[in-house]
C-alpha cells in the first residue's frame, strides 16, 4: 500500500457569493467574509478544504482540478449514484450515456439525470463517492490508484475524470447551500495498493462502527409472486421452507401486503389477520420475519397525500414532486419531505409498529434515494439523505435493515444489509429499458456487472445484497448456464443470498446447487478483477473462477458462464 497522492499538482476552485476564489493545496485564504484553506493531512494521502464564514455565505460549485495522466489507463472503475446505478469498469473510450428524453418524466430522478454539470460524452467518465484507475503494466500487478470521499455525510462528492484534459476533478455536490458554521467543502483520500488494501485503508479513515450482520439465507415473495402476494401464498411458502434444504434465516414479506404505498400502518384484505400472526409465525418456523417498506413515497393512490399535503416534497416550480413511475403502484408516486416533523412523527408510528406491535425483525426499506432529489438552501442532497437514513436507523434500534435505491455512502455504517446492483430480470436483460439508456434497469446483466464492481464493500460498510438467484424451472427466461452463475457470483460476492423459488420443489441437480452455496458462502475474496469486457477474475482464498457475463465465449470461458479455473485448490464438489 502506498499513501502517496497519485498526482502532480491540485487547484481548489469555489464560488462563495457568487464569486469564484482559487487557492493552491496547501494555502490559505484570509477575508474579512471568509477563510478558505487546504489543511495539511494529518493522514496519509488526505486532502481537506476547509471553508470558514465570518458571516452567512451561500456557496456555488466547489471543485477540485488534479492533473493525470490517462495515457496508461487501460480502466475506470466508475460508481453510479445509487444502488441500481450501473457501476463497473470502463474503458477511456467509452461513455456513460444520458436518459433519453422521452423517459426522463418517468425515470428522471432516478440516477443522477437531473444533475446539473455533468459532463458526458466521450472523453468524460464520473463517478459517486469513490473511484479508481487500473493502468497497463502495472507494478506491483494488480495495483490501482484509488480516491475516495471521507465526508459525504454533508454532501455528495462526484469525481469527474476529463481523459483527454488531462484532469481529474473532485466536486462537490452543495451549490446553492448556505452557511454559517464552518464546512468541510472537500474531504478526500488517494492512495495506490490493491483494491482490498485501499478499501481497508478508506474505511479505516471513516472510523465507522464495524459491521456486525452475518452472512445470511433467506426467502422473499418478490421475485416469484411479485405484489399478488396473500397469507395463504405467504404462509404456504413458509411450510415449505421447512422441508427445504437451505433453511432460511430471513423470510421477508415484499411488496403487495399494504392497502397502499405510503399508507404503512393497513394491510390488504389479503391478509385477513394483519400482519402480526404471520410474523409469529415466521418466528416459529424458525426464521427471522421481514417486510418491505418505502418509507420516502407515497403512491397517488395512498390517503397520505391527501390527508397532509404538506408532507409532499415540492418540485422547483412548488408542484408536489413525482419521485418515479410504478405500473404496480397505478402510475406516479411522490418523494415525501423528510425534514418535516410530521413525516418524522408517521415513520416513528410505522416502525414502532411494525417491529414492536407486529414483530418483524428486518425491515427492506426500498426507493429510499427519493429523500435526496433536491437540495434545500440548508441542506445538500447528502445531508437530507444522511439524515434521513440516521433517523431511520435510530427508530430501528437494534433489528435488521436492508437498504435498497439509494446513494451508497449514506448507509455506511447504518445499514446491516444492502444492494449494491439493480433487480435482476427474469430473462438476462431487459431491451426497452437498456434502449431508453436507464442505468437503473431491471437487467440481470446490471445487477451483476455491479456486484462484480463492488464487492470491496461486504464486510467492511454492511453485507453486500446482490439481490435473488433463482433456480426454478417456471416464470424464468434465464438457461440453466445463467441460473449456475447468478447463484455462484451472488454466493462469493455477496452476504444476503435470497431466493424467491418454491424451493421445496427442487430437483437433485437444483439440490446440489444449494449445496455448493452452503459449502462456499463465506469464501474469503481476495481480488476481483476485470480482465475483458464483461469478462472477470474472482480470486479467492480457496480457487479463483472466471467469469463471462456476455453473449460469446471468451478466453475460453462460455458465454454466461461462471467457471472454476482447472487446477485452483478446491476440494468441494461443483455441480
Amino acid at each position: 500500500m502506498s499513501y502517496a497522492t497519485p498526482h502532480a499538482h491540485c487547484t481548489f476552485s469555489f464560488v462563495v457569493n457568487k464569486q469564484v476564489y482559487r487557492l493552491a493545496e496547501g494555502e490559505q485564504l484570509s477575508r474579512a467574509d471568509f477563510t478558505a484553506r487546504s489543511v495539511m493531512p494529518t493522514e496519509p494521502g488526505r486532502t481537506t478544504l476547509l471553508i470558514i464564514p465570518h458571516q452567512p455565505l451561500v456557496l456555488g460549485k466547489v471543485e477540485a482540478s488534479l492533473a493525470l495522466d490517462y495515457q496508461a489507463t487501460q480502466q475506470v472503475f466508475c460508481n453510479g449514484f445509487q444502488s441500481w446505478s450501473e457501476s463497473r469498469w470502463y474503458s477511456p473510450a467509452e461513455s456513460i450515456p444520458a436518459l433519453r428524453r422521452i423517459a426522463k418524466p418517468l425515470m428522471g430522478y432516478y440516477g443522477d439525470y437531473h444533475h446539473r454539470g455533468i459532463p458526458r460524452g466521450r472523453g468524460h467518465l464520473h463517478s459517486w463517492s469513490w473511484t479508481c484507475l487500473e493502468n497497463k503494466n502495472a507494478q506491483p500487478a494488480g495495483h490501482l490508484q484509488f480516491w475516495a470521499s471521507l465526508c459525504e455525510k454533508q454532501g455528495f462528492t462526484r469525481f469527474e475524470h476529463h481523459l483527454q484534459a488531462g484532469q481529474l476533478v473532485i466536486s462537490r455536490d452543495c451549490e446553492g447551500l448556505h452557511i454559517q458554521q464552518p464546512f468541510v467543502a472537500l474531504d478526500w483520500l488517494a492512495c495506490t495498493g490493491l483494491e482490498s488494501a485501499c478499501f481497508d485503508q478508506w474505511f479505516a479513515c471513516m472510523d465507522l462502527p464495524p459491521a456486525r450482520s452475518p452472512t445470511a439465507t433467506g426467502w422473499t415473495s418478490w421475485y416469484h409472486y411479485y405484489t399478488h402476494i396473500s397469507e395463504k401464498i405467504i404462509l404456504d411458502n413458509l411450510k415449505a421452507s421447512t422441508n427445504s434444504p437451505l433453511q432460511p434465516d430471513f423470510f421477508q414479506i415484499d411488496d403487495g401486503w399494504q392497502t397502499a404505498v405510503g399508507d404503512w400502518l393497513s394491510a390488504r384484505d389479503v391478509f385477513p389477520q394483519g400482519m402480526a400472526p404471520v410474523a409469529e409465525a415466521i418466528r416459529g418456523a424458525g426464521a427471522i420475519p421481514g417486510l418491505w417498506l418505502a418509507p420516502f413515497v407515497a403512491d397517488q393512490r395512498a390517503k397520505l397525500p391527501a390527508a397532509h399535503p404538506d408532507w409532499i416534497r415540492q418540485d422547483l416550480r412548488g408542484r408536489p414532486l413525482w419521485a418515479g413511475y410504478s405500473p404496480p403502484w397505478g402510475g406516479r408516486f411522490y418523494a415525501l419531505d423528510t425534514t418535516h416533523p410530521g413525516v418524522k412523527n408517521y415513520l416513528a408510528e410505522v416502525f414502532s409498529t411494525v417491529l414492536d406491535g407486529w414483530g418483524f425483525g428486518l425491515l427492506k426499506l426500498d426507493f429510499l434515494y427519493a429523500a435526496c432529489l433536491l437540495p434545500t438552501p440548508t441542506h445538500t442532497r447528502g445531508r437530507l439523505m444522511y439524515e434521513a437514513m440516521s433517523h431511520l436507523r435510530e427508530l430501528a434500534g437494534d433489528r435488521y435493515l436492508l437498504g435498497c435505491g439509494l446513494p451508497l455512502a449514506s448507509g455506511f455504517g447504518l445499514l446491516d444489509y444492502c444492494r449494491i446492483g439493480a433487480d435482476i430480470h427474469l430473462s438476462w436483460e431487459h431491451a426497452l429499458l437498456r434502449w431508453l439508456r436507464n442505468r437503473e434497469r431491471v437487467s440481470t446483466l446490471l445487477a451483476l456487472r455491479s456486484v462484480l464492481g463492488r464487492w470491496a464493500l461486504d464486510g467492511r460498510a454492511w453485507r453486500n445484497d446482490p439481490d435473488v438467484f433463482l433456480l426454478r424451472e417456471n416464470n424464468l427466461a434465464l438457461s440453466d448456464t445463467q441460473k449456475t452463475s447468478v447463484l455462484r457470483i451472488n454466493t462469493l460476492l455477496g452476504g444476503l443470498l435470497f431466493t424467491s423459488d418454491p424451493i421445496d420443489q427442487y430437483h437433485s441437480a437444483q439440490r446440489a446447487q444449494l449445496d455448493w452455496l452452503q459449502a462456499h458462502k463465506n469464501e474469503p475474496i481476495q481480488q476481483v478483477s476485470q480482465v475483458g469486457p464483461d469478462l472477470y477474475q474472482i480470486s479467492t482464498a480457496q480457487g479463483r473462477y472466471r467469469v463471462n457475463l456476455s453473449d460469446k465465449s471468451q478466453q475460453g470461458v462460455p458465454a454466461f458462464s461462471c467457471v472454476q479455473e482447472a487446477g485452483t485448490n478446491n476440494s468441494s464438489k461443483t455441480p
